[in-house]
């Protein structure tokens, strides 16, 4: 069998190729663009599909090197962290709380549903919990850090069983998160402009007053700030979480998380200024390409062929839990936030992050919001609940649970 690998550089450029390539298919083909679904996903899950027909052909194989994936989504959740406005906060406060419960609500949903399951195709309960909320809500990051604690209890394949759950559960929420949102907004005739949408509401979603036309200066100036506030931004993570794993072992941040702070206390300097200093549209470009390419870099890395040699149940468990998790979004989430344009945009993020990863949540709400408009509330509830909440809780639950066992 061939192999070819590309180193990371390469892999960038390649990953960027399949997002373009993602671009071309949705353009080909109307029924994808109506279902919201991003270049990045579509691009790069057919390329796996077809890495890993070649594999088990037996003809060759590409290796991909992701390295870069990790700061591409570091650029991208410190520009979520310019959105982290006080005065937004304050008047968002009881949407964040409410998405809060309901993400939490999620985590014990799936662990409970993941054991019953689990139970019914035999599969031993520690193993079965992975395949809950550690690989759904968690992520590959959750779910390889709690597979120790299953191993140590005598399932070896412990590891391996959590991440291909996450992996698959990444994929089922990329491509299910846009259509769910994209359906609800149709049927109940829902925009942007709506009277009750937050692009309407309050002075903080309103752009800042237009500066001059776009230029390359623009762009680099607020991508220096950025790549500034993320060298800062770090150093504030390695202390939380030295102080957070000296309380509570075994518990870490993500290293976005100090960043996305620090950007905040950026963004609500610059609201309290009577001339801003973040330049928003401009803030737009680096988002927006930092978020396709690691998501491109994420997606053409994934080894499909992997999941084929897990069994079955495990499959059908991770399938069964990704129907529930989109019906709760659908009929609860959806209901609960509001039943209006910024709640089938939150159903659309609470599908990203229950099923895999907050980036994942980023882009399908992106998707959603460039074709139907503008959602600030949206990104707010999401980027603070699935940054900044509920990995933190969603491990305290999980030992509870494993203590339980």
């Amino acid at each position: 069998m061939i192999t070819i690998e590309f180193d990371s550089i390469q892999s960038m450029g390649f990953a960027v190729l399949t997002l373009i390539f993602g671009k071309w298919i949705i353009n080909k083909f109307p029924k994808l663009e109506e279902y919201s679904l991003p270049p990045a996903i579509v691009g790069g899950l057919i390329f796996a599909i077809l890495n890993t027909i070649l594999r088990l052909a037996n003809i060759m194989v590409f290796k991909i090197d992701t390295e870069y994936a990790m700061l591409f989504m570091v650029i991208y959740f410190t520009t979520i962290g310019f959105e982290a406005s006080l005065q937004a906060l304050v008047r968002a406060k009881t949407i964040v709380s409410k998405f809060l419960f309901v993400s939490v609500l999620a985590i014990f949903v799936q662990n409970i549903l993941a054991l019953a399951l689990g139970k019914a195709f035999g599969i031993p309960g520690p193993l079965a919990l992975l395949l809950g909320s550690p690989a759904l809500v968690g992520g590959p990051g959750t779910a390889a850090a709690v597979s120790p604690s299953i191993e140590a209890l005598g399932f070896d394949t412990a590891t391996s069983v959590g991440v291909i759950a996450a992996t698959l559960g990444i994929v089922l929420g990329s491509i299910s998160g846009g259509p769910v949102a994209s359906t609800a907004i149709k049927r109940h005739q829902l925009s942007a402009k709506d009277p009750d949408a937050s692009a309407n509401t309050g002075d903080r979603y309103k752009s800042h007053s237009q500066r001059q036309k776009m230029s390359g200066h623009r762009i680099a100036v607020m991508l220096y700030g950025t790549l500034v506030i993320i060298f800062l931004g770090i150093f504030l993570t390695k202390i939380l979480n030295f102080f957070v794993g000296y309380l509570v072992g075994g518990i870490s941040f993500p290293l976005y998380i100090g960043p996305m702070i620090v950007a905040a206390t950026v963004r609500n300097i610059s609201d309290a200024r009577d001339k801003p200093i973040l330049d928003d549209e401009a803030l737009v470009f680096t988002s927006d390409i930092s978020l396709n390419i690691f998501l491109s870099l994420t997606m053409v890395g994934l080894e499909l062929w992997t999941i084929l040699d897990m069994a079955l149940p495990m499959l059908g468990i991770i399938a069964l839990e990704a129907v529930i998790t989109i019906a709760f979004a659908r009929y609860l989430v959806f209901r609960m936030m509001g039943h209006n344009y910024d709640a089938a945009v939150m159903t659309a993020g609470f599908i990203g992050f229950g099923m895999g990863s907050s980036s994942n949540a980023m882009a399908c709400m992106q998707q959603i919001t460039t074709e139907y408009g503008p959602s600030p509330l949206a990104f707010l509830a999401v980027s603070i609940v699935g940054a900044l909440f509920i990995d933190f809780v969603n491990t305290f639950v999980i030992y509870g649970f494993i203590n339980f066992l």
